[in-house]
């Protein structure tokens, strides 16, 4: 069994949550609105500044419609920089739409 260290653990569940809402092409703040809460909190779980409550990984695994074991598996390091990397990859798609829209 894998001890957790909860920044890790948070950083990981951080990067899961941004890694789906980019592949939604969702802002934090469109996120937000369709969970009720603020795109502040939004972005303080995505950067592990902050726990998510149950009720809100609760939310975001029904939005997403993602197994809530998911969160909790334990990525490898090659995992997440893979997680990474389409991250950085998805939001520079983002940027990029919405400056078209502009």
């Amino acid at each position: 069994m894998y001890k957790w260290d909860i920044e890790e653990l948070k950083f990981q569940i951080g990067k899961l949550i941004q890694l789906h809402r980019l592949k939604k092409n969702l802002s934090q703040f469109q996120l937000g609105n369709e969970l009720n809460l603020s795109s502040n909190h939004v972005g303080r779980i995505e950067r592990a500044e902050t726990n998510p409550t149950i009720e809100n990984l609760v939310k975001f695994c029904n939005f997403f419609e993602i197994d809530m074991l998911f969160l909790f598996k334990k990525l490898t390091d090659k995992e997440l920089k893979n997680i990474e990397s389409e991250i950085e990859y998805l939001q520079k798609i983002f940027k990029n739409k919405n400056k078209t829209k502009s």
